[in-house]
């Protein structure tokens, strides 16, 4: 599945924001109640908490490997223009003035 460059910049940022939203909200939890604040956490509320840092570390990965997958095309394209160019330019008599 191939995305848009715009799309995969956009992905990469919305997994960086949650990522860094839910450890911030973390960092503060624990300075705030320290350890007894995650022990009294339901099962299911810490459960909820690592899906989503496991779901925003794998969006990270994917939409970073699809946006470096865009910008080697469009090296690929660039190198392959200014080839195009010099080659259309050497085949050309230079101008005698």
């Amino acid at each position: 599945m191939q995305l848009s460059k715009r799309i995969a910049i956009q992905g990469l940022s919305v997994s960086i924001a949650v990522f860094t939203g839910i450890t911030a909200y973390g960092l503060i939890g624990y300075l705030q109640g320290g350890l007894d604040s995650a022990i009294a956490a339901p099962p299911r509320t810490t459960l909820l908490f690592a899906a989503a840092i496991v779901v925003s570390i794998a969006g990270i990965c994917w939409f970073g490997a699809q946006l470096d997958r865009r910008k080697a095309e469009e090296r690929v394209a660039e190198a392959r223009q200014q080839a195009e160019e010099a080659a259309r330019k050497g085949k050309r008599k230079p101008a005698k003035g």
